[in-house]
């Protein structure tokens, strides 16, 4: 078992140790913020119209040889 050595530090050593864990866990919370926002964009963006099932619409009239009927 590993022994609990927090209960012996001083309170100068205990108030870094918060402000530590506190700028990471805003560090992180900023990391996982900004992933929910680019997973809504990008949902956003793939439910735009005409673009169905996020594949863009293909036009039938267009030059290429995805157009060309044999």
């Amino acid at each position: 078992m590993i022994p609990d050595t927090t209960a012996s530090w001083t309170p100068a050593e205990r108030a870094a140790f918060a402000a530590k864990r506190r700028s990471r866990n805003i560090a992180l919370g900023l990391v996982l913020g900004a992933l929910v926002v680019l997973f809504y964009g990008i949902t956003v963006v793939r439910m735009a119209p005409g673009m169905p099932n996020g594949k863009p619409l293909v036009d039938a009239n267009a030059a290429g040889p995805a157009a060309t009927k044999p």
